[in-house]
């Protein structure tokens, strides 16, 4: 459940750093209006993403660059290897599987928020599948929530980017910056917010434990705040 990660995309712009959209919580009228909604979690990746803090070459130019990028491929390869214990900690572990429940369970618990089935899995947040579970819902809103987690110089992080698109008339006077083009223009949106988890100094011993209590947190901060709209 370990693979690597280029430093191209060591950003991870699942996570919590690089959301570009404004965050939304919903108001009460908003949430007075909603019927049921469905939901999805988006979780591309089936195993653990192991990475390193990139070094900073300063203003050395490309030279500084090179050696820079020289030294985190050897602390990269470093971290994997300190990292194959938590390979076998994690063979029979499925994060999918446990933050789907941590979810269901969470969300049951928000008394003004009835979701009409619960949530499911998907493993291609692409925009075009988007769009198909978004086409197939009958519901008066539907939830979308992209979950991204990865093991950075020792420390466990994880994410969880919820956005929420208005299908019935009575919510959509509440878009933001219509547009009837696509229903998934981020103009769109009634709601969206990302939670993050982060644990610190984590070891194969608690890997697993570690894993689920980020679930859990992201799950519990997620249906914190649709139970307190604005």
């Amino acid at each position: 459940m370990i693979k690597k990660l280029s430093i191209s995309v060591m950003c991870l712009a699942m996570l919590a750093g690089c959301a570009v959209s404004p965050t939304m919580s919903l108001t009460k009228q908003e949430q007075h209006e909603l019927g049921e909604v469905s939901g999805t979690l988006f979780i591309p990746q089936n195993s653990l993403m192991v990475t390193v803090t990139p070094t900073n070459p300063g203003a050395t130019g490309l030279l500084g660059a090179l050696i820079a990028a020289g030294i985190d491929s050897a602390r990269r390869a470093n971290a994997e290897s300190n990292a194959a214990p938590m390979f076998e900690q994690l063979r029979d572990y499925d994060f999918r599987v446990v933050m789907k429940q941590a979810s269901n369970e969470a969300v049951a618990k928000v008394p003004d928020i009835k979701f009409s089935a619960p949530l499911d899995v998907d493993t291609v947040s692409s925009s075009s599948q988007k769009r198909i579970v978004f086409d197939k819902s009958t519901a008066s809103a539907v939830l979308f929530v992209e979950v991204a987690y990865q093991l950075q110089s020792g420390s466990l992080y994880a994410s969880a980017s919820a956005v929420m698109f208005p299908k019935s008339d009575k919510l959509m006077q509440f878009r933001k910056k219509p547009s009837e083009a696509d229903p998934l223009d981020a103009g769109n949106a009634i709601y969206r917010q990302t939670f993050s988890f982060s644990k610190q100094n984590v070891t194969a011993a608690d890997i697993k434990s570690g894993l689920t209590e980020a679930a859990q947190s992201l799950a519990a901060q997620l249906a914190a705040d649709l139970n307190h709209p604005l």
